[in-house]
């Protein structure tokens, strides 16, 4: 009975083994491999990536995560807008703080100015003129310096009666020898602050003035006058044409 039921047990298994076949055996293909031009650009930006996030964490001496990072740039924020504001604020007020005429003349910081800058107009400055005011101008001595070819200069007053800007303002005018003496440039309206014995006021004129003949001063209403009708003449220096 056992020999007789071997072969049978031989073929089935002969059978067995056919169908199990290995080179019958479907193959798992495996991942999708990526193209080139992709893998490259994703390569890039990976090197990109570890390389400043690798700097970044030099800087702190220690490995930092990447979140740690991006939460310090963002706090640096408000920082860079505040100083942004500051550069802003300062260029706009540099041409106020570097010249002169621009400052107050009614100030400590603003007379230490103008006297430095008349001082260094009349030392270093060529073909500057200097003339005196005529008779007893505003109750004692003084002069005007005046540079033709920066059209400025600066008034020396001593003696001069404060002024209150809400009623009264002085005013200068420039006679040039190009122009009608009727219509003299105008060379800006000032204050004479109580309390102070000796001013000196920076001016710069309203047009360009080619040969000055005379500098006046006139005393006009707050808001200054186009055309002076010289009413209130307080004081007047002849120029050398």
């Amino acid at each position: 009975m056992d020999e007789d039921r071997r072969p049978v047990e031989d073929g089935g298994s002969d059978a067995l083994k056919e169908s199990v076949d290995p080179s019958s055996a479907v193959r798992d293909p495996g991942p999708e491999r990526l193209p080139r031009s992709v893998r490259r650009g994703l390569d890039s930006c990976a090197e990109q990536w570890t390389s400043q996030c690798g700097a970044e964490r030099r800087d702190y001496g220690v490995a930092v995560p990447a979140e740690i990072i991006l939460r310090r740039r963002v706090s640096w924020l408000p920082w860079s807008l505040c100083v942004a504001g500051l550069l802003l604020a300062v260029a706009g007020w540099w041409p106020r703080l570097s010249d002169p005429a621009l400052s107050s003349p009614g100030t400590a910081i603003g007379q230490w100015w103008a006297q430095h800058a008349r001082a260094r107009m009349l030392s270093t400055t060529p073909g500057v003129g200097q003339w005196r005011w005529q008779g007893d101008a505003g109750g004692g001595p003084g002069d005007v310096v005046w540079d033709r070819r920066a059209q400025r200069g600066f008034l020396l007053l001593r003696g001069f009666v404060p002024n209150d800007p809400a009623r009264s303002r002085y005013q200068l005018w420039i006679f040039d020898g190009a122009r009608d003496d009727r219509y003299p440039v105008d060379g800006g309206v000032f204050d004479v602050p109580a309390g102070r014995d000796e001013v000196i006021i920076p001016v710069k004129a309203a047009l360009p003035v080619t040969r000055p003949t005379g500098f006046a001063v006139t005393v006009e209403r707050p808001g200054g006058a186009v055309v002076s009708a010289r009413e209130k003449l307080v004081a007047y220096a002849a120029a050398d044409s």
